[in-house]
């Protein structure tokens, strides 16, 4: 059964003394009004908070919006009153080693690499994005070009024959053309690659005994002779540094040693230029 809701009938009596319609209410309402009452002024109180708490945090955004953009501002100011000078400067120093790198290149057949370095020719100084670009582009190409050209020993050892006329070493008369250095070295020492480039010849090749010939690009070869034995294979692909081979006295050859020779464009050229970077 469903239980009937006690009610209240309130009478609300004018000065006249005379009543008005009567209002009946839940009789609950009448007993627990502290509560009811106690409700709403929490709820009205738990809007205001949310009232404030929106308000603040819309101001301390709008506060957050202008710190930020005061030190974007100042960002703009300080970057402004970079001291360009200085920046140049530094720049400088770069170009003048690059310059450097480049006349040891030119000295070796390599064409300049970099034609038109800024320095001190130019008045207005790159932007950072700018000149880091511009280094990085002409930079690359020069580690190409380094790593592709025969530079230093391919095995560290004294030069007992450099590069020219000689007495023939068998028989100790007469003059003969030396194409090439010999460097000395203990039987089965290892012999490195002078620069990076594909393997063309690995074998035997007359007086040469086993060698192994290295095309470079930019118009290089080296050639490493007398091996007693080869590590590579034709159309191997090595780096400046690999091993490619073992001192021996294979072909014509007086002794263990290396034979070593340098050739630009087909023409036979001094190693001894290329020993070294100066």
């Amino acid at each position: 059964m469903t239980r009937k809701r006690e009610k209240t009938t309130i009478i609300f009596v004018n000065k006249n003394q005379s009543s008005s319609k009567p209002i009946q209410v839940p009789s609950g309402l009448i007993m627990h009004w502290k509560k009811y009452i106690g409700g709403l002024l929490l709820s009205f109180v738990f809007l205001i908070g949310i009232i404030f708490y929106l308000t603040y945090s819309r101001a301390s955004a709008e506060l957050s919006k202008e710190q930020l953009a005061k030190e974007l501002q100042q960002h703009k100011k300080e970057s402004a009153s970079l001291d360009t000078s200085a920046l140049k400067k530094y720049y400088q120093s770069i170009d003048k080693k690059l310059l450097t790198i480049n006349k040891y290149l030119k000295a070796r057949g390599i064409r300049q690499i970099i034609p038109n370095i800024g320095g001190e020719q130019n008045t207005d100084i790159l932007s950072a994005q700018e000149a880091g670009e511009f280094y990085d582009t002409h930079l690359d190409k020069m580690i190409d070009y380094v790593a592709f050209t025969p530079m230093g020993y391919p095995h560290l050892g004294v030069i007992t024959s450099g590069y020219g006329h000689r007495e023939n070493p068998f028989t100790g008369e007469n003059v003969e053309t030396h194409k090439g250095l010999d460097i000395r070295g203990r039987y089965g020492e290892v012999v490195k690659s002078t620069a990076s480039g594909r393997v063309v010849m690995a074998g035997r090749r007359g007086g040469y005994g086993n060698c192994v010939v290295i095309n470079h690009g930019n118009g290089f070869e080296t050639y490493y002779g007398h091996l007693s034995r080869i590590l590579i294979k034709v159309g191997q692909q090595v780096k400046a540094g690999d091993k490619i081979g073992k001192i021996g006295s294979t072909g014509r050859s007086t002794g263990p040693h290396l034979h070593y020779e340098v050739h630009r464009y087909g023409k036979i050229i001094n190693p001894r230029s290329f020993l070294t970077l100066e």
